[in-house]
């Protein structure tokens, strides 16, 4: 992680689940007192708050835990679990028979520094500085001359006297706690997360489509429960469908565009479903941004979003999981646009034909706990040839240069031929290479993109 990327990190006290606390709201901080009963000891001494300078009397030693939790942010995503602290002081205080401690926060400071060690893992050291005040106080009965006799809680000895019940500070010690936390990031690890892809072919007539209609040569699971997976995303001939274009419900997918599909075209509904240690299913949102090229402009914002798809316009990616840019159906490299907050730029030298589709998928995964789980895409691109098998060395280096990664490192991953998604039986992954299964190859320079996504527990960042 470059040194830039440690000043976006900031340390909060929370509590044991990670909220974020105000530490000057009693309680926020934990003092509890560990002094040994019985085994306290005494000295006499000129006591921190006695008026009288020549009076002394006996004082006790306490010892007392300070504890509490601090969580790693950056933005406003927690990258980190809470992390518990707890440092000790030692104080001598005058605090009689009746009496109790009360402890409140003057000052609370936290900043971060940060190293990596020789193994590239990172080190990340927290300076805590906190300024408390403890006072001993009772309630005492206090006689004062008398002004009128309808206060309430008031006992009136006689006419000119009344006792009032009221806090008598009997002592105070002011007291600074500096310490270190040392936190070591957990290398990273990655969800895991199941494929499944409903093929069927358009008969050029119907809307709907049931489990009937699959084709089991490349599944038979049929259309799965929305309510079990994480997301799912609808392909008509390659090209994502907005939300608005259809419904499932287990067993059925219904079109509810005023066009039916061509006869023959493929109709794809991939369904991803990311799961936690635990096997439980992690929830997922996804939201599309859609908008058509005027064959002029680079540059699209909100306004130029279609509302009938959408009203949201261009999300902040740092606040998603995931981005994808499909151009005319094709998923786009990430070097050619730039996502930002109500802003997409095209990075190309071209520039889209006039009424080209332009769709960018924003893609949100949340642990079962809410918190954002950030995540990595990258596509090797190639050319098809003649061949059935695809190493680094095809790779079009102008989009990329990192090779097929081993399939292992990843959550999943899809491969689009000539922009159309492909079921997993027609190819076959490993590091450093493609192999299509099918008997018919591609078209001669057809597009060939192996999308490779990566799904953290616990990342503090990624692109």
């Amino acid at each position: 992680m470059p040194s830039s990327e440690f000043s976006k990190i900031h340390c909060f006290l929370t509590d044991k689940n990670g909220n974020i606390l105000d530490p000057y709201k009693p309680g926020s901080i934990s003092y509890i007192n560990v002094t040994p009963v019985n085994c306290a000891n005494q000295k006499q001494k000129h006591l921190h708050s006695e008026k009288v300078s020549d009076k002394k009397d006996f004082i006790n030693e306490f010892i007392i835990k300070i504890e509490g939790y601090i969580t790693l942010f950056k933005k406003e995503n927690r990258i980190s679990e809470p992390i518990h602290f707890e440092t000790y002081e030692k104080f001598y205080l005058y605090a009689p028979t009746g009496t109790d401690l009360f402890f409140r926060v003057r000052n609370f400071k936290c900043c971060i520094d940060a190293e990596c060690t020789e193994n590239n893992s990172l080190i990340i050291k927290i300076k805590v500085k906190l300024d408390s005040i403890v006072r001993s106080v009772a309630k005492v009965n206090l006689i004062v001359p008398a002004v009128e006799k309808s206060t309430e809680n008031i006992n009136f000895f006689n006419d000119n006297e009344v006792c009032i019940n009221v806090t008598r500070v009997f002592d105070k010690y002011f007291f600074t706690n500096e310490f270190t936390i040392t936190y070591k990031v957990p290398e990273e690890e990655i969800v895991t997360a199941e494929l499944y892809l409903y093929n069927t072919l358009s008969d050029g007539k119907k809307k709907t489509y049931t489990n009937a209609d699959e084709l089991t040569e490349y599944g038979n699971l049929g259309i799965l429960d929305p309510q079990g997976v994480s997301y799912f995303t609808l392909y008509i001939n390659g090209v994502v469908q907005s939300s608005i274009n259809y419904d499932i419900e287990k067993g059925l997918l219904t079109l509810k565009t005023e066009d039916v599909p061509i006869k023959n075209t493929p109709v794809t509904i991939l369904f991803v479903t990311f799961k936690n240690k635990n096997g439980d299913v992690l929830p997922a949102e996804v939201y599309h941004y859609n908008t058509i090229s005027d064959g002029v402009k680079k540059k699209f914002t909100n306004e130029d979003e279609i509302k009938l798809y959408g009203n949201k316009g261009i999300l902040d990616p740092s606040q998603v999981s995931l981005t994808n840019l499909y151009i005319n159906g094709v998923l786009q490299p990430a070097v050619n646009y730039k996502a930002e907050k109500g802003l997409l730029t095209l990075l190309t030298s071209d520039i889209p034909k006039k009424g080209t589709p332009i769709t960018l998928e924003f893609i949100t995964i949340k642990g079962i706990d809410g918190h954002l789980l950030k995540g990595r895409t990258y596509t090797y691109n190639a050319s098809a040839h003649e061949k059935s098998t695809y190493t680094n060395k095809d790779e079009l280096r102008m989009y990329g240069n990192k090779g097929i990664p081993d399939p292992a490192t990843a959550s999943y991953y899809n491969l689009f031929i000539n922009a159309v998604i492909q079921p997993p039986v027609n190819y076959s992954v490993q590091e450093g290479l493609l192999t299509l299964n099918t008997k018919v190859l591609p078209v001669k320079g057809s597009p060939v993109s192996l999308q490779i996504v990566t799904i953290y527990y616990n990342s503090t960042e990624h692109h």
